[in-house]
């Protein structure tokens, strides 16, 4: 029995995208669902200014006590938990709930003590300022 193209394909690129979690972030949209439980995945602006990278996350729900801001090396990682909300039965559920976890790769320039988190009316806002973005600097030709 031969496997379709297709198939194989998506198999080949879901294996690809289940070891690296920046790829997953990109690619988790536009895959096609599969036969497992599916993954919160809060949508993303990255805003790019002269002094910072601002990082925007709706997180609708979530109380800040259960969202971690992580910066290792240059990898900078959003997680936690939305909760359920109200407990009882369910007649109908559209709003996702459950973990979630961003990564986004951070240029080196970020100036990481200064890097700021605020969660306020379901949106986070992470600011990354750039080292010395107030300075120009003349680089001598050798």
């Amino acid at each position: 029995m031969r496997s379709d193209p297709t198939e194989v394909a998506l198999r080949n690129l879901e294996r690809l995208v289940t070891r690296d979690p920046i790829l997953r972030n990109i690619l988790h949209q536009h895959l096609p669902e599969g036969g497992h439980s599916s993954h919160l995945v809060p949508p993303v602006d990255v805003i790019e200014t002269p002094d910072a990278w601002i990082v925007l996350v709706e997180l609708p729900g979530v109380p800040k006590d259960s969202v971690r801001v992580h910066l290792d090396g240059t990898r900078l990682t959003i997680d936690g938990t939305k909760p359920r909300g109200l407990a009882g039965r369910r007649r109908k559920t559209e709003r996702e709930t459950g973990p979630f976890s961003r990564e986004f790769q951070v240029p080196f320039e970020v100036d990481a003590p200064a890097i700021t988190a605020h969660l306020e009316e379901g949106i986070l806002t992470v600011t990354l300022p750039r080292i010395g973005a107030s300075e120009g600097r003349d680089v001598p030709v050798q």
